[in-house]
């Protein structure tokens, strides 16, 4: 199991396909039908589907869907965040 996190790094695929998540959430979010909650289990869905289809089905490919899906979250997160931050020193110094 050590071998397996040893021998992963975050490739230019993980970082297209976290991009191309994001943008695809970005989508999901401003879809009325669509609940909030279950947008990251779809994200997390496609991204296991497509390294399946051009990594192949291995642990690692599982593994890196799970890291490109968990990091197209986090750059969401922190754009949300750091907007509401921003927003709100705005507000502080009127």
């Amino acid at each position: 199991m050590e071998d397996l996190l040893f021998k992963i790094e975050i490739t230019p695929q993980i970082i297209y396909l976290s991009l191309i998540l994001l943008v695809i959430g970005n989508g999901l979010k401003d879809i009325p039908f669509v609940p909030k909650w279950i947008i990251i289990w779809i994200l997390m869905a496609i991204s296991i589907s497509v390294q399946f289809v051009f990594v192949g089905i291995a642990f690692q490919s599982l593994f890196e869907a799970v890291m490109a899906s968990s990091l197209s979250t986090m750059i969401y997160q922190l754009y949300k965040q750091s907007k509401k931050g921003a927003q709100a020193i705005k507000e502080r110094k009127r």
